[in-house]
């Protein structure tokens, strides 16, 4: 054989051996076989059987939970309500808790591990005496477990951080943080808020009979207190004032049976809060701020429990009953009105309603009203009419009286109504000051209004006694 040729083959020889490395290095692979020890079961059983609970052995203290019935209660008792899926994240700690893994078979020295002495030392005993008795020590290195050993067991595993922390739950750390009673802010029927100052803001939703009537305005509540006569809410405003409330939330549960309430601001509270529902009543009282004021002390009246609160929540207390009152002077409804007299402008005018019935041309419909509209005792176009009462009715109150003035008016409008209590009612318009007049209602100063609003209200009321065109 040739050299050429011996060194053909070797070339060939060399080039599949590199083809072969080729193929072999870039072979799909089989996936690794994954191994997966099985968790240690540390501690298994019914947890709806245990029927109590000791923390012990901890810089929190010591807390023993019992259950008597289907409820749960500290021992001694405390008039705390507790959060039910706490309760039951603290029984699954004792009921199925797993180990991650075995950190050591043979401790030689448990203070490494934070076990001698353990951090806290945590006992479920179940309905049939049987006792579960757990160890717990420092956070691991990883961070996110737990070493812990059991009674009875030398090994020292880890354990998921939730169960660790479980062990050092504190009273606070189980309790409700819900409002009790639970009211329903969309059936609110009654509200009262007392001021720091001294101010009383009182509703109570309209009756049925009050409710098919906007005199006092078109809110579902009627304005008891500050002023003088009820007024209605401003129904675009006034659940700001009367849900406000909803958004209290217990942020820190502060102390139970306080002994001195004078250190929280409750002795003598900046505000006190009634709130009604159908059902419920429940009465806040607040105290002064925490530290840098973020939050605010409060307690619910007959409650032996100081709480804090975020003070952002409260905004709504330092509402002004100016800004809730409906604003319309007196609207009632024109079907509610059979005349109005009004002196102004150095005269006096009589508009007047005449309403017939009709009988309904088919039996079973209701008769049809006809009302005609009349002018110092002249008949006027029913659009004109309806316009000019629109601006009559539209009166609004700009501003709180500051100051009481005689009652000699400029203008003063009476009304004659055929429903309500009163079925006559009489708005005064007197001399406040330069800009503005005061309103009085049947008698009474509250409110003050622009000069302007009469002053255009009379413009219109001049067009309607000539018969002319009564703008929007």
């Amino acid at each position: 054989m040739s050299k050429r040729l011996w060194t053909l083959i070797i070339v060939v020889v060399a080039l599949g051996a590199v083809i072969g490395a080729y193929f072999w290095i870039t072979r799909p692979k089989a996936a690794p076989a994954v191994t997966q020890g099985a968790k240690t079961e540390l501690s298994k059983g019914d947890k709806d059987s245990i029927v109590k609970i000791t923390l012990a052995d901890r810089a929190e203290g010591t807390l023993v939970l019992v259950k008597k019935g289907d409820a749960w209660t500290t021992d001694p008792a405390l008039p705390v309500t507790f959060d039910q899926s706490n309760i039951d994240d603290l029984l699954y700690s004792f009921s199925s808790l797993l180990a991650e893994r075995v950190i050591d078979p043979a401790p030689t020295d448990l203070s490494q591990y934070g076990l001698k002495p353990a951090r806290a030392t945590a006992v479920a005993t179940w309905k049939d005496g049987t006792e579960h008795t757990i160890y717990l020590g420092d956070k691991t290195e990883a961070g996110n477990t737990y070493y812990l050993q059991v009674k009875g067991d030398p090994k020292v595993y880890s354990v998921w951080m939730n169960n660790g922390e479980h062990y050092h739950w504190k009273l606070a750390d189980l309790r409700s943080k819900t409002i009790s009673p639970a009211l329903k802010y969309d059936e609110v029927t009654y509200i009262k808020l007392t001021e720091s100052n001294g101010t009383v803001i009182e509703a109570r939703a309209k009756t049925p009979e009050e409710s098919k009537t906007y005199q006092l305005g078109f809110g579902s509540f009627m304005l008891l207190k500050p002023y003088s006569y009820q007024r209605g809410l401003d129904s675009e405003k006034q659940d700001a004032f009367l849900k406000g409330a909803q958004n209290i939330a217990i942020s820190t549960f502060v102390e139970d049976n306080p002994k001195d309430l004078g250190k929280y601001g409750l002795a003598h509270p900046s505000a006190e809060l009634i709130v009604k529902d159908k059902t419920s009543s429940i009465d806040f009282l607040f105290g002064s701020a925490v530290g840098s004021a973020s939050e605010t002390y409060f307690m619910i009246k007959g409650q032996p429990s100081v709480y804090s609160t975020d003070s952002s929540s409260l905004s709504f207390l330092a509402t002004k009953p100016f800004d809730i009152v409906d604003k319309f002077t007196f609207i009632p409804n024109i079907d509610d009105v059979d005349g109005v007299t009004i002196h102004g402008g150095g005269a006096t005018h009589t508009l007047a309603i005449t309403r017939t019935s009709k009988k309904a041309d088919k039996a079973g419909d209701p008769d049809v009203v006809v009302a005609t509209y009349a002018v110092d005792g002249k008949n006027a176009e029913e659009d004109n009419f309806k316009k000019f009462y629109q601006a009559l009715i539209g009166l609004q109150v700009e501003g709180e009286s500051a100051r009481r003035v005689p009652n000699i008016p400029e203008v003063s409008v009476t009304f004659n109504l055929n429903k309500g209590t009163s079925r006559t009612v009489r708005v005064d318009y007197a001399n406040y000051d330069r800009d503005f007049d005061a309103i009085f209602l049947n008698g009474i100063n509250e409110f003050a209004l622009t000069k302007g609003q009469l002053t255009n209200m009379l413009a219109k009321l001049d067009l309607l006694v000539k018969g002319e065109k009564v703008p929007d």
